[in-house]
């Protein structure tokens, strides 16, 4: 029986009492008569929202909500609700943008995780990862963040080192906005496309979450977190970015085969801009700490860096100098783009509530140490570190120093101080390797510490002493690269290599309280910046950009010059390597291998094309020389230049060839079409067809005047008539 005309309005317990006994009809109405009167009671606009939704009517729920939204908008629960009623209405997109906003709220929120995946493993969902933002306003701005390197790094890793960190760092403060007004997307390279394809934003922050909670890269839950983002990324379509977009890369991408080619294409078709993060130039500075082949991928990569970027930032102001030194060492006919010093003095982020105790950390306690924190590898010489410490062991005692807590795994180089570690007896009580140490475990680590200290024969900046340093701890580093600017103007610095400069500081370190305190002191004072302010600044440098996109420039190619196109043994960057890589044009090529290149097959790509640029002085006819290779099979080419007729030519199975055409060349630069339909690059023992499909390849390229007999005979004197891998 219905209340009469003067009964008293329901309360919220009569509505809540309601709800408790299913009955959504009456609690739904008693819900709205109580918020009649208390339109600002948002737990009352969720419960109401409930029992509309549980009634059946997911439309009045969703509105629900929406309104408790507006006092509630950091309720990562609230968030779920939304997602739960869009769901029940059929738009999977939105609710997964729900769903998306609980994570950003509660990185840990279990549920929303869940609902995410199902979500992304849905095709038409997952296919939006790429519009997951709103639409941009006339003036904003689009960065693509490139996060292939943070990717790659969690297919064998965890826990993050320095660049994996950095690149989450960066990142995250552009998803929470609040800068400057941008579109954000995140992408994955996808090299057999030379394109790039989104990373939903949940899986990153996924992702994020759980590799600063544990190094345990086979726990199931990390394991499913990276098999979906990478299947997410694979099903995802090529990205369409809008015109004049940035592309950032806040890792690396010196190891990515044909990216500067993508960038080109990018360029061309969207007229994106390029702003590479440039973290340090070890593999050229100091090469010996680097495996041979990654000299040459950097050397590759840094040659056309200068002529593919808009806008280059650099972790520090020394990784600056070193930029600018090697460009004029190695590249001095091509100009520096703008360039932007960011600067990696963040301050680090407390653990999340509840974060689990690490046992190695936990073990620590009650033993005074120093720290040292950082891959064992050799650049970082911990064998000098390991070596000093020794003879001050002997020098003072046993149990007279602290413990020396060494935190990292090791890397390239790294064996010999891992061995010493093991074979010292010194060290059996005297220090200790911490090799897989989360994130959420640091800061208890460095609070801990009686001091830290840090080697390294190179560094681009340096992040375990500005994290030393912002934990107010005395910390103890050498003197050069950017190793000064990480400490802040706070951090104790030695001599480098000086192992009695070295033992010296950290003797009154160890036995001098008034010299560490003093260290403490500055710490203390000094003022690292919070990382939203760092990525705020970046996203500021990027709006105030307006100038189109740099052309690339690659200088001309010299007439009579024998360009390779293989890849190997490059040790310095040069404008060799770099006329190599700019003269391919289009998407229809393979990454190049040792002895050269092979262009892809006519098709979806279209054809292989070269784009050669000639010196001034070149002018009347020109003879174009190529060096071809067969594939496994017969193959049928043809050599189209811009402007004069083509060239047709049959290969036998695996034959090399030269090419000549002579050209009459307008405007300094040679276009050349390269059609060839599939064969297989080789073949099975029984002779059917194996690998992969491929069109012809190139193993070097010479232009020079149609009258210099010399350099067409140096050309045919120089080819080799067995190839390059042949000879290994």
């Amino acid at each position: 029986m219905p209340p009469g005309p003067d009964a008293a309005p329901p309360s919220l317990r009569d509505a809540d009492r309601l709800r408790d006994a299913r009955d959504w009809a009456g609690a739904a109405q008693a819900y709205a008569a109580w918020l009649a009167r208390h339109p600002h009671d948002w737990p009352a606009w969720i419960q109401y929202g409930h029992a509309l939704k549980e009634g059946g009517d997911p439309g009045a729920a969703l509105d629900a909500y929406r309104r408790a939204e507006r006092g509630r908008p950091g309720d990562a629960d609230l968030q779920m609700q939304l997602g739960h009623a869009l769901k029940m209405l059929g738009d999977l997109p939105a609710a997964r943008q729900a769903y998306g906003r609980a994570m950003e709220i509660d990185p840990g929120h279990e549920a929303a995780w869940r609902e995410v995946s199902l979500l992304l493993g849905q095709p038409s969902v997952a296919a939006l990862a790429a519009p997951d933002v709103p639409l941009s306003l006339l003036g904003d701005i689009t960065v693509v963040f490139d996060l292939t390197d943070l990717l790659s790094w969690f297919g064998a890793n965890r826990a993050p080192t320095g660049i994996q960190r950095v690149q989450m760092e960066l990142v995250a403060p552009a998803l929470r906005g609040g800068g400057p007004a941008a579109r954000v997307i995140l992408a994955i390279y996808h090299p057999p496309t030379l394109s790039w394809r989104a990373l939903p934003r949940e899986a990153f922050n996924r992702l994020a979450a759980l590799s600063r909670a544990s190094a345990d890269a086979r726990d199931p839950a990390w394991e499913q977190a990276v098999a979906v983002a990478r299947q997410a990324v694979e099903a995802a379509p090529d990205l369409i970015v809008p015109e004049g977009a940035w592309l950032v890369v806040p890792g690396s991408s010196w190891w990515l085969p044909d990216y500067h080619l993508a960038v080109r294409l990018a360029k061309a078709r969207f007229g994106l801009r390029y702003a590479p993060l440039v973290h340090d130039c070890g593999p050229l500075v100091v090469p010996e700490h680097s495996p041979p082949e990654t000299v040459g991928e950097f050397a590759r990569w840094f040659s056309g860096l200068a002529a593919h970027a808009d806008l280059l930032l650099t972790v520090s102001e020394a990784t600056a100098r070193d930029v600018r030194s090697l460009q004029a060492r190695h590249l001095p006919d091509i100009p520096l783009p703008p360039l932007m010093v960011v600067g990696l003095d963040g301050a680090p982020g407390d653990p999340p509530p509840g974060a689990a105790v690490h046992a190695g950390v936990n073990a620590l306690a009650g033993r005074p140490y120093a720290l040292f924190l950082g891959t064992l590898e050799s650049r970082k010489n911990h064998l000098f570190v390991l070596n000093a410490w020794l003879a001050l062991i002997r020098k003072h005692g046993p149990g007279r120093l602290p413990l020396l807590v060494l935190a990292g795994r090791t890397g390239f180089g790294g064996e010999a101080a891992a061995a010493l570690l093991r074979a010292a007896p010194a060290f059996r009580d005297g220090a200790v390797l911490l090799p897989d140490v989360p994130d959420t475990a640091l800061p208890a680590l460095y609070r801990r510490a009686l001091f830290v200290l840090y080697n390294s024969d190179h560094e681009g900046w340096g992040l375990p002493v500005t994290e030393a340093v912002a934990h107010g701890k005395a910390v103890l580093a050498p003197d050069h690269s950017a190793l000064p600017e990480a400490g802040l103007g706070a951090a104790i610095l030695f001599r480098p290599q000086s192992e009695p400069d070295f033992a010296a500081k950290v003797e009154q370190l160890c036995f001098d309280p008034a010299f560490r305190a003093a260290a403490e002191a500055r710490s203390a004072a000094a003022k690292p910046r919070s990382w939203q302010v760092i990525g705020d600044a970046v996203m500021a440098r990027l709006s105030r950009e307006a100038a189109p996109p740099r052309p690339v420039s690659p200088p001309a190619m010299p007439l009579g010059t024998i360009i390779r196109l293989g890849i190997g043994g490059e040790v310095e960057p040069g404008p060799l390597p770099l006329l190599a890589e700019a003269l391919r044009d289009g998407a229809a090529w393979h990454a190049p291998e040792r002895w050269g290149c092979w262009t892809r097959p006519l098709g979806p790509l279209g054809r292989a094309a070269l784009r050669i640029a000639l010196p001034p002085q070149a002018s009347g006819r020109i003879r174009l020389h190529l060096l071809l290779r067969g594939p496994a099979t017969a193959q049928a080419i043809r050599l189209v230049p811009r402007g004069a007729d083509p060239l047709a030519m049959t290969l036998a199975p695996g034959e090399q060839a030269i090419a000549a055409l002579e050209l009459a060349v307008a405007g300094g630069v040679i276009d050349l079409g390269i059609e060839a339909e599939a064969a297989p690059e080789s073949l099975a023992a029984d002779g059917s067809p194996a690998g992969r499909q491929v069109g012809v390849g190139l193993v070097s390229v010479m232009a020079c005047r149609a009258d210099d007999l010399l350099a067409r005979l140096d050309y045919l004197e120089h080819q080799r008539f067995t190839w390059p891998e042949a000879e290994r």
